[in-house]
């Protein structure tokens, strides 16, 4: 019996522990979620104010800039000789390699030149004759003279005299002019390069006849300089011609005249060009005006035939706006851009565009001097954020900053080295 008072005693005991832990237990856990539910809505109460984006932003300035224009262009030799044969006779020899340059004078081909040498000959004797015909005439004409003045000859035989003595001084000049005509076609025989430049393929084989001023026998074509021609867009042309107008420099502005080509691998020629010549007339088919550009090849890189782009100063725009162009955001249907209100705020500006140049892109309309347009962060901003524009960095401040943080890092461990060093 009493061991069964025992237990019971000490299951209730048990049960009273029980049910305190529970409400203990229970106590504390609604104590707990008042203090983080009070806790929380302290925090979310007053901070409910969106924290700034920070962003890069410029403030737009008037400038002068220079707008450019890229054109598609074709190389041409700057010379192009067709080298044709100027007597008749049979093609004996050629001197030179083809597709290899030849200098103004060089030797190219040699036509047989016998009967040439042969005729020139014949005109130097037929020369000698005529002189020697004059010779006599001369001194038949002396003698009758004198007759004459001595009243021993009539004057009819004084003047048939005068006139065997012209007429053998024309027969002369006609000997020696048919001698240098001789000699002329003799120097035909030999072919030389009338320009220096490369040649191509021959056009006519060894022993072939040439026809005079008929038969092609090669080609050359001057390398250094080369032309470059390519075409404007009429409303270019105008601007271009309108800034050389307004500047009264069209002969002696350097940097208007000045082009630059751009191979189809997209490297820029090391030499500039300079336009020497642009069409007076806009052609009817195209729309456009036609330019032409001198460039240097002394490596005869710009080969005749090959398409490049030119680039060359089309006008300058005075007092424009110009911003970068990662700060312009083109919908298809509107182009804007985001600037910083008096707010702090984003908030979105249509805008006009002008052409693109070297600084940037040029806004016709939609911006003001002192803008701040925002350049980063355009892919997550939303119009009515909060901004903050963060300091903008130049390179030689961080250069120095980074310097002298490298060398207070270095004084650090340093010290912090020889302070180890005394505690060993």
């Amino acid at each position: 019996m009493r061991f069964r008072n025992d237990v019971a005693r000490r299951r209730m005991t048990a049960f009273r522990a029980l049910v305190l832990f529970s409400l203990t237990a229970t106590l504390a856990a609604c104590s707990g979620g008042e203090e983080s539910s009070g806790g929380g809505a302290g925090k979310s109460g007053p901070s409910q104010k969106q924290p700034a984006t920070k962003v890069s932003a410029v403030t737009v300035q008037p400038k002068a800039v220079q707008v450019y224009g890229e054109y598609p262009g074709r190389v041409e030799g700057k010379q192009t000789a067709r080298i044709i044969g100027r007597v008749n006779g049979v093609l004996l020899a050629k001197n030179y390699q083809e597709g290899s340059i030849v200098h103004q004078g060089d030797l190219l081909f040699t036509i047989d030149p016998k009967p040439y040498r042969a005729t020139v000959n014949q005109r130097k004797a037929a020369l000698a004759s005529a002189k020697a015909s004059l010779a006599n005439s001369r001194r038949i004409y002396n003698r009758t003279k004198r007759l004459y003045e001595a009243n021993a000859v009539s004057e009819a035989e004084r003047d048939q005299a005068l006139a065997n003595f012209n007429s053998d001084q024309a027969a002369v000049q006609q000997a020696q002019a048919n001698l240098e005509s001789a000699q002329i076609d003799l120097g035909y025989t030999h072919v030389e390069a009338p320009i220096t430049g490369v040649t191509s393929l021959r056009d006519i084989d060894l022993g072939s006849l040439v026809t005079a001023n008929q038969t092609q026998m090669t080609t050359i074509t001057q390398l250094d300089p080369v032309y470059v021609l390519f075409a404007l867009p009429e409303d270019d042309a105008f601007a271009r011609r309108k800034a050389l107008s307004e500047m009264g420099k069209q002969t002696s502005d350097a940097s208007t005249r000045e082009a630059t080509i751009i191979t189809g691998t997209g490297d820029v020629f090391p030499y500039k060009g300079q336009v020497d010549f642009t069409q007076s007339t806009i052609d009817p088919e195209t729309g456009t005006v036609q330019l032409r550009a001198v460039v240097k090849n002394p490596e005869n890189a710009l080969m005749p035939g090959r398409y490049v782009r030119t680039r060359i100063r089309i006008q300058t725009i005075e007092d424009a706006l110009v911003i970068p162009n990662e700060a312009v955001s083109d919908s298809g249907q509107r182009v804007n851009v985001f600037v910083v209100g008096e707010d702090g705020k984003a908030r979105t500006q249509a805008v006009t565009l002008g052409p693109d140049t070297d600084s940037g892109r040029v806004i016709t309309k939609g911006l003001e001097a002192g803008d701040q347009v925002i350049t980063s962060g355009l892919g997550t901003l939303r119009p009515g954020m909060p901004v903050e524009i963060k300091p903008a960095d130049t390179s030689s401040n961080k250069d120095s900053t980074a310097g002298a943080s490298a060398a207070g890092n270095n004084q650090k461990s340093s010290g912090n080295r020889s302070s180890a060093k005394d505690n060993q």
